[in-house]
């Protein structure tokens, strides 16, 4: 558990940037119905079109190996320690330790922050969970919201850029390289993303001046501390990189072993590398939480797809749309009822 600081870190500005609205505000507001109304529209339109059986479903999911679930379960968990080493790292690169004088979480602090905000990710969209990641570590440690919020953003970036050359990889391995025209759409919007991403990166590193003029002046002093602790984040890569790599490693493991668990075993890795990777982009869209609707879409659609390609024995639409809701269970359901436990346990609003 996060204890609260006694006083403000030194580079506490006098007017911070606006925190975020509690989060049990956001539980059942009009916004966040409407996108886990969209989400499961998403869901409904896509399996009406696939020749799914509600009893076959049913028999598969009853069949699953407890184990092999049951280690699917822990390896997901496992990634939040994964993730706020990392982020505990691009804090410390710009600043907030204590030889700053800067008195900041446990690791395990830092991991139930990284948990909370991904599991607010979960039931309000916007990516708002990003936000109250840096509220949460305001509150915690007394540092700057603004400069918080750019080490996340710096997060995503690295999880972008990074996501883009595993999955370009993990695709001309599945596909050997003769890419179906619905993955070559995948890698576009992809492709789109990373070169929004570098652009943007270059434009806050040799345009700042420029963008600071063009910030309302009360908001200029905010904006220099997103921008530093943005562009300060990406500094020791290696070992962020390294963090980064075990961490979707392990999300690959996750779905592996969910497949594993329904009797999947003639999948090759490649195949489940791909379709992990392409549901966890698919959870960047700001349109409903965690990308629900989106990354059950993906997941049913990819592995249908492939079975078509003669590279997922075993797989039909009824196999496929199990896999797609074990899998949920664990990196959404789960979550959700982890987080909210977690969320009340612990008084956070």
């Amino acid at each position: 558990m996060v204890d609260k600081p006694a006083h403000d870190a030194p580079d506490q500005p006098a007017i911070e940037a606006a925190e975020p609205d509690p989060l049990s505000r956001r539980f059942l507001n009009v916004r966040t119905l409407l996108s886990f109304g969209l989400g499961i529209a998403i869901l409904l339109v896509v399996l009406s079109r696939v020749n799914v059986e509600v009893e076959a479903i049913v028999a598969r999911l009853s069949q699953t190996n407890p184990l092999y679930y049951l280690a699917a379960l822990v390896v997901y968990y496992a990634t939040f320690l994964v993730r706020g080493l990392r982020w505990r790292k691009l804090l410390e690169n710009v600043g907030f330790h204590e030889g700053e004088g800067v008195r900041m979480p446990p690791f395990l602090g830092i991991a139930e922050i990284v948990l909370l905000s991904w599991f607010a990710n979960c039931i309000v969209p916007a990516k708002l969970g990003d936000a109250y990641r840096a509220y949460l570590l305001k509150r915690a440690a007394g540092v700057s919201f603004s400069k918080t919020f750019g080490t996340i953003l710096a997060e995503r970036i690295i999880d972008m850029l990074l996501l883009f050359v595993l999955l370009a990889g993990s695709v001309l391995l599945a596909f050997h390289g003769a890419l179906p025209s619905v993955v070559l759409g995948i890698m576009q919007v992809g492709l789109v993303l990373v070169c929004a991403v570098i652009v943007g990166l270059f434009a806050m590193r040799n345009l700042s001046g420029h963008i600071t003029r063009l910030v309302p002046r009360r908001f200029r002093h905010q904006y220099g501390l997103f921008e530093e602790g943005t562009l300060g984040s990406f500094q020791a890569l290696p070992l962020v990189l390294l963090y980064s790599l075990v961490g979707w490693g392990i999300e690959a493991s996750r779905l592996y072993l969910v497949c594993l668990s329904l009797g999947l075993f003639l999948l090759s890795p490649p195949i489940v590398l791909f379709v992990a990777l392409a549901s966890a982009l698919l959870t960047t869209l700001p349109v409903t939480p965690a990308g629900l609707g989106f990354v059950e879409s993906a997941i049913v659609g990819i592995l249908i797809l492939a079975a078509g390609f003669g590279l997922a024995p075993g797989v039909d639409e009824n196999v496929a749309t199990s896999v797609a809701i074990l899998d949920r269970t664990i990196s959404y359901w789960s979550l959700v009822l982890v987080g909210l436990g977690l969320y009340f346990f612990t008084r956070r609003s």
